[in-house]
């Protein structure tokens, strides 16, 4: 009889620990699957924003190499907001780096899981890298336009929706010119808007494999868990 009560104890304690895993391994899929829906929310958003900018910025390059660019000073503007721009994704990562420092990614018991969720902190990391490599073109670019054109007159970017309330430009009227307007100079910021689109054709590609690593992750959460 002893045996059989400290055979049930052990049994009951077990089933507690594996209830009370199971609880917080939910709480934590549910705190990821919040995050990662902002996530997509801004990857896609930007996503959108840097594929409709490598296109502006070819015409943006054009009107840099054609014979007498001066006569578009307002476009050259207009387009300009795209190559000073510099739109980073920041993942919302504090859920994931609870998960990893706190050994705490163990409660998720599903292998293809755990699996989505290394792939997407593995693409996160990899932007990362890419954003700090490539920033000397941002550094660059911008050290040049500030010699070359008044960046009060450049609007703002609309990178996402929220953006929107960011549009509004000084009261103070800026006239449209450029500083500097020798043919060597349209020719250097034609090539700064060169190096600018390869960029941000690395980062889109990069964007969208993230982007589809997340919705691997937020399906492998709803079907493990039964997220709505």
């Amino acid at each position: 009889m002893l045996f059989l009560a400290v055979s049930l104890g052990f049994f009951v304690e077990n089933q507690r620990e594996h209830y009370v895993e199971h609880q917080r391994a939910k709480q934590y899929a549910s705190f990821l699957h919040s995050d990662l829906v902002k996530d997509t929310s801004n990857l896609s958003q930007r996503i959108v924003y840097m594929t409709s900018g490598i296109k502006l910025i070819d015409t943006l390059i054009f009107i840099l190499k054609s014979s007498n660019p001066v006569t578009s000073v307002k476009k050259i503007y207009e387009l300009s907001t795209y190559t000073y721009s510099n739109p980073l994704f920041t993942s919302n990562n504090s859920t994931i780096e609870q998960l990893k420092s706190s050994g705490s990614l163990r409660y998720f018991r599903s292998r293809n899981l755990v699996r989505n969720f290394s792939e997407y902190d593995n693409e996160i990391q990899n932007m990362k890298i890419i954003d700090d490599r490539n920033l000397y073109v941002v550094e660059e670019t911008r050290k040049f336009l500030t010699q070359f054109l008044d960046l009060k007159g450049v609007p703002l970017p609309r990178i996402v929706a929220a953006d929107s309330s960011l549009q509004e430009q000084s009261s103070v009227p800026v006239t449209l010119r450029l500083y500097k307007k020798d043919p060597a100079q349209f020719e250097q910021y034609a090539n700064l808007c060169t190096l600018k689109q390869l960029d941000w054709r690395n980062r889109v590609r990069l964007m969208i494999r993230t982007l589809n690593s997340a919705y691997n992750l937020i399906l492998s959460l709803k079907e493990e868990y039964h997220l709505e």
